[in-house]
């Protein structure tokens, strides 16, 4: 399972328990303190999605930059070629 999909799958256990958190609430009280809870845990969930989409995208990003620099050395080395006498 990669990286992204793990913080998917937290972020919804996460959603999910919060909606079951103000239903399990007592009183008007609980349900505010429930609901803020809630809010909490979902706003770290997507934090913590957010930075793993952004490891993600970063490693992407290099990644692309590291095959695009090879694509370039070869057709440096292909028109090298090219510019050359045969023998």
């Amino acid at each position: 399972m990669n990286l992204s999909a793990k913080f998917v799958r937290l972020a919804v256990l996460l959603i999910a328990a919060g909606v079951a958190a103000p239903v399990l609430a007592e009183d008007d009280s609980s349900l505010k303190e429930g609901a803020r809870e809630v809010g909490r845990v979902v706003g770290t969930a997507a934090r913590e999605v957010g930075k793993g989409a952004k490891k993600v995208g970063k490693a992407v990003a290099e990644a692309a930059k590291e095959g695009a620099e090879v694509v370039k050395e070869g057709a440096k080395e292909a028109k090298r070629a090219m510019k050359q006498p045969e023998k």
